[in-house]
């Protein structure tokens, strides 16, 4: 890990914002950013990702006044993966905050984790989620007590287990982000994977307190959208598995024993008799294995689709990649 001093941490946040048709969460979640507090520099990069609902300029009209730099990015419809690596590349500077368009920051949510980071040296810190309803008129408007923080000792198995954070919740080094390669482009959502990749390069702090709200309803949120949501977790840890220098095997086993947990039981729930499935017995399998069954993790990805294939529907795509599989 490459240690930071507390003034070289405090020289700047790029926050990067994704956006795909979020004209009605854009008043809010501008809002919020603009309500963030601390002493540090700071950039705005609006990644629009093929909106169709006149989104960007939306932002474009909200922000005229702002002090800060803003910047608007446009693209075909890619997905979140894709518009996060875009404002990354852009980005100038050290740090980079993650929001997604419907999600509102906490204020003093940035500041906090620059904080975290630097009494603990760390390169990333993330926080909790909290919910807000989108008929509040002022979610922001109640008081939450700056959240305790601790290093994270095991990030990896922590991901591994269950991504109970989204890219809201992430504040990283652009440095850090870039060694990691970045979100995955083959996943829509750049959550787990993100998370996966980011602490298979190293540790983290974690602020036990909501740095981030999310809307009790967003429709077409990639989260709500469970059949797609559970294949891509599973690729992503299908990814971590195969594609991961110096992964170790226990991180393996972990990782490919979760795989087929999470296919058996989604299998359960909506897939008819179980208890004869290939993911049953591909389970128990995996629960007495000392190595990773790499076919077996890869068919875990048949039980979230409709006709029991592991190839992702072309439906699931965004638009501009719908032709490709």
């Amino acid at each position: 890990m490459i240690g930071r001093d507390h003034a070289s941490l405090m020289t700047g946040v790029s926050f990067i914002v994704t956006v795909f048709d979020k004209a009605a969460f854009l008043p809010r979640v501008l809002d919020a950013l603009e309500r963030q507090s601390g002493d540090f520099r700071r950039e705005f990069l609006f990644v629009d990702d093929g909106s169709s609902d006149g989104s960007a300029e939306i932002i474009a009209r909200l922000t005229r006044a702002w002090r800060d730099p803003v910047i608007i990015l446009r693209q075909p419809n890619r997905g979140a993966s894709a518009a996060t690596n875009a404002g990354a590349e852009r980005a100038s500077l050290p740090w980079l905050k993650l929001v997604d368009g419907d999600d509102l920051l906490v204020p003093g949510a940035t500041r906090q984790l620059l904080a975290a980071a630097a009494a603990t040296g760390e390169m990333l810190a993330w926080g909790d989620l909290g919910r807000y309803a989108v008929d509040d008129p002022d979610p922001l408007a109640r008081e939450l007590a700056p959240p305790p923080f601790a290093a994270e000792t095991d990030g990896l198995a922590r991901f591994i287990r269950n991504c109970a954070a989204n890219s809201s919740s992430i504040l990283v080094t652009a440095e850090r982000y870039r060694a990691a390669g970045g979100c995955d482009e083959r996943l829509i959502s750049p959550d787990q994977a993100l998370f996966l990749r980011l602490f298979a390069t190293g540790g983290g702090v974690h602020l036990e307190g909501p740095v981030a709200l999310i809307p009790d309803k967003a429709p077409g949120r990639l989260s709500s959208q469970e059949r797609r949501s559970r294949y891509e977790s599973v690729l992503a840890l299908y990814h971590l598995v195969t594609e991961t220098p110096g992964l170790s095997p226990a991180h393996a086993r972990l990782a490919y024993r979760r795989a087929l947990s999470r296919a058996y039981r989604f299998q359960r729930r909506h897939g008819g008799h179980w208890l004869w499935t290939g993911h049953l017995l591909r389970l128990w399998r995996s629960r007495i294995a000392d190595t990773v069954d790499l076919a077996a993790m890869y068919q875990a990805l048949g039980a979230f689709t409709e006709d029991g294939s592991t190839e992702r529907p072309a439906t699931w795509l965004p638009g501009a990649l719908a032709g490709r599989v």
